[in-house]
C-alpha cells in the first residue's frame, strides 16, 4: 500500500497528504476497518450528524488496483444522518481501484464549503473547484460534465442528485453510471457540505505485496470462477436478479411491506424474462471475471433521454418490486432509474413507499395526498419517488426516514427497521439466526453484514444453535470489507472460503497471516464500531437498539416453506441468543464492551 491519506478541509480549503500510521492498517487493514478506526477516533461525541464536524471518508482497501480478482469495490462511511449511528455503505464500480492508481489508500473529506464544490484528483494534483453549475442536475449529466470539464473520459465520477442536496436521511450518492454506495444516507452528507461530487483519476499501477503470491492467487480465482460459470451459475449471466426466485422459494421475498415472505408473481421479475424483453450491456466491475453488472439499452424507453439505464438489482427487484406488489419490469427499471439519477437508496424508498401503501391500504393514512397509493399502483410509485426526492408534501415527511415518517404518522407498527435502517430483501423468518445478524449490526439492518451457516428455518429450533457460525460469518464479512473483496466471491468453485481471505492478505503484506491475528482484526473491528455508536449518544446502552421490529417478533409467515415462522420461536429464544453472543463478543449484559475486551484487541 501507498499508506497515503489524502484530507480536504472543505471551511478551510485546504487539501493536506498524510502518512497512515503502520499500526492502523496492521490493526484495521482498509476499507470498513479504515473507516470504523478513523471515525471513532476523529469524529467528536454526539456530533448532528448534518453539521460540518462530520466526515466522509472513502476507503478503498488493499487488494484494489492489483492483479487480484474480484476487487472492484470501496466503502464510503460517516455517521449517518438516517440512524445517528456508524455507517459504511459499500459500492462496485472502478472508484475504488482508481483511488489507489491515483496513489491515496484513503480520503477524508470534512467541513462544509460556503458554495456548492466538487473535488477533482488527478494524482498529486488536487483541487476544490467551484459546481454551481452542476447543482440541482441529475447525476448522469454531472458524470457527463465534470468528464468534459476535466478533459478525462475515464476519470471516475461519484456524486449526489437533489435528494441529497435536499438532505433526504435515505439520499444516496451514484458512481459509474449505476453503483450507488446506498444505505444510511451519505447523500444528505455530500449536500450538506455542499459536494456535489468527488471525480478522481490516477495514472500508476499498485505495487504493493508479493507479486508472485498475487499472481498465483489471481490464477486461482480465475480458473475457480470458469469453473463455475461453466457449470451454468445464473449469477454470470443474470447478475442479482437471478435471487428473485430464490428468495421466493426461501420465504424471504418481501412482499406488501413485509406482510408475506411470498409474492404470487414472482416469476414475471425473473432475470431470464428481462433479458428477453431488453437487451442487456454487460459492465464488469474492475477487474472482475463475474460481470454481474449490466445496464439495459435505453433506446426502447419513452420516459428517458439517457442511452443507457441500470438493471435493476435483486434488492431493488424486491423492494421496489414485490414489497410494493409490482410485477412489471419497466416499472422497477424507470424507478430504479429515477431513483439513481436523484439519489435515493432504492432499499430505504421502497421501504417508505411499501410502509406507506400498507397503511392506506388499512384506514391509517387518509386524505387527498394519499389518494391511489396502493400496492400495485406504480405510476404513484414514480409520484412519491419524486415527492421524497424535492421534500414536497407527504415525500417532506418520508424523507426524514421510515422509522421518523412511521413515528409522526403513528404507525409504529408498520416501519420494518433495526436503529432507523430499513430492512434489506430477506425476510429474517426465513431463515435461522439472520434476525441476529440484523439486531446487532452497528449499522442497523443490513444483509452483508454475515449470515450463519444454515438454511434451517426458526419456526421450531432454537437460534443459539447457529450463533458461533454467525459470529463467524460476522468476522469474515469483516474481512472481505477491509480487503475490499466483493461479496459475490461466493460464486467461485468452491467458494470464497477464510483461506481465500487469508492468501490474499498474507500476499499483500508478503507475510504469513494467521487465522487468530486475522479473527482478532476483526474482533477489533467489529467492537470499534459498537464504541463509535455509544459515544455518539446520552446514556446508550446498545441492548435498547439490538432490536427487531414488531412484525418478525410476532407475526409469523403466512405462506410457504416458512409458514407459521417467526425471526425466533420466541422472545425468550431471543434475549437467551442475544445474550450468548454478547458473552462470546466480551460485552456486557448491555451490550457495552467491557473493559477487559477493549484492552484485550488493544483498542486505543
Amino acid at each position: 500500500m501507498e499508506n497515503k491519506l489524502l484530507r480536504i478541509n472543505l471551511s478551510k480549503n485546504e487539501i493536506s497528504k498524510e502518512e497512515i500510521p503502520e499500526k492502523v492498517y496492521q490493526n484495521y487493514i482498509g476499507g470498513t476497518g479504515f473507516i470504523a478506526y478513523y471515525l471513532y477516533k476523529e469524529l467528536e461525541p454526539r456530533i448532528d450528524p448534518l453539521s460540518p464536524k462530520n466526515k466522509i471518508i472513502i476507503a478503498p482497501g488493499p487488494a484494489q488496483n492489483t492483479r487480484i480478482p474480484i476487487t472492484g469495490r470501496y466503502a464510503v462511511g460517516a455517521k449517518s444522518p438516517l440512524t445517528g449511528h456508524f455507517l459504511d455503505a459499500h459500492a462496485g464500480g472502478f472508484l475504488g481501484p482508481e483511488i489507489r492508481s491515483a496513489g491515496y489508500d484513503l480520503i477524508i473529506i470534512e467541513g462544509k464549503a460556503e458554495k456548492p464544490v466538487y473535488i477533482s484528483v488527478k494524482d498529486e494534483e488536487v483541487k476544490i473547484k467551484e459546481a454551481k453549475h452542476l447543482w440541482g442536475k441529475l447525476f448522469y449529466e454531472i458524470e457527463n460534465m465534470i468528464k468534459n470539464e476535466e478533459n478525462e473520459p475515464k476519470t471516475r465520477v461519484i456524486g449526489i442528485g437533489p435528494a441529497g442536496e435536499n438532505l433526504v436521511t435515505f439520499s444516496c450518492p451514484t458512481a459509474d453510471i449505476h453503483h450507488n454506495p446506498g444505505r444510511g444516507g451519505l447523500g444528505a452528507i455530500f449536500g450538506s457540505k455542499n459536494l456535489k461530487a468527488v471525480a478522481v483519476k490516477g495514472s500508476a499501477k499498485s505495487t504493493n505485496g508479493n507479486q508472485e503470491k498475487i499472481d498465483k492467487i489471481r490464477k486461482d480465482i480465475l480458473e475457480r470462477t470458469n469453473k463455475a460459470k461453466d457449470s451454468g451459475a445464473g449469477m454470470f449471466t443474470y447478475g442479482t436478479s437471478n435471487a428473485v426466485a430464490y428468495a421466493n422459494e426461501m420465504s424471504q421475498y418481501p412482499t406488501r411491506n413485509w406482510q408475506s415472505g411470498e409474492y404470487e408473481e414472482y416469476e414475471k421479475l425473473s432475470g431470464v424474462i428481462m433479458d428477453e424483453k431488453y437487451k442487456a450491456i454487460k459492465h464488469p466491475c474492475a477487474n472482475c471475471p463475474i460481470g454481474c453488472s449490466s445496464t439495459l439499452d435505453a433506446s426502447v424507453f419513452d420516459w428517458t433521454e439517457q442511452e443507457e439505464v441500470a438493471r435493476p438489482e435483486y434488492e431493488t427487484m424486491a423492494m421496489l418490486g414485490g414489497n410494493c406488489a409490482i410485477s412489471d419490469h419497466e416499472t422497477i427499471i424507470r424507478a430504479n432509474n429515477m431513483c439513481n439519477q436523484l439519489g435515493l437508496d432504492t432499499i430505504s424508498c421502497g421501504s417508505a413507499i411499501a410502509m406507506t401503501m400498507e397503511a392506506v391500504e388499512k384506514g391509517l393514512l387518509k386524505g387527498p395526498e394519499f389518494d391511489g397509493l396502493e400496492f400495485g399502483n406504480g405510476e404513484k410509485i414514480f409520484e412519491l419517488i419524486e415527492k421524497i426526492a424535492y421534500r414536497k408534501g407527504i415525500g417532506d415527511v418520508l424523507a426524514k426516514g421510515v422509522a421518523q415518517a412511521a413515528e409522526e404518522w403513528g404507525i409504529q407498527d408498520l416501519a420494518i427497521h433495526v436503529k432507523g435502517l430499513p430492512f434489506a430483501a430477506w425476510d429474517p423468518r426465513g431463515r435461522l439466526g439472520l434476525g441476529m445478524s440484523y439486531a446487532t449490526a452497528a449499522v442497523g439492518a443490513s444483509h452483508l453484514r454475515g449470515w450463519g451457516v444454515t438454511s434451517d428455518v426458526p419456526a421450531d429450533k432454537s437460534a443459539i444453535e447457529v450463533m458461533d457460525s454467525l459470529i463467524e460469518q460476522q468476522n469474515y464479512k469483516t474481512l472481505s470489507d477491509c480487503l475490499v473483496v466483493c461479496m459475490f466471491a461466493y460464486v467461485i468453485d468452491s467458494g470464497f472460503a477464510f483461506e481465500d481471505r487469508q492468501n490474499i492478505l498474507s500476499a499483500l503484506w508478503d507475510r504469513k497471516v494467521s487465522r487468530k491475528e486475522m479473527m482478532e482484526i476483526a474482533d477489533k473491528i467489529w467492537i470499534t464500531k459498537r464504541l463509535f455508536n455509544i459515544n455518539q449518544f446520552d446514556d446508550y446502552k446498545p441492548i435498547n437498539h439490538d432490536v427487531l421490529p414488531y412484525r418478525f417478533m410476532n407475526e409469523p409467515l403466512p405462506s410457504g416453506r416458512a409458514k407459521g415462522s417467526k425471526a425466533f420461536i420466541s422472545e425468550e429464544d431471543f434475549k437467551k441468543s442475544l445474550k450468548y453472543l454478547y458473552t462470546k463478543r466480551g460485552l456486557d449484559e448491555e451490550g457495552i464492551p467491557k473493559e477487559e475486551e477493549i484492552k484485550k484487541l488493544g483498542i486505543e
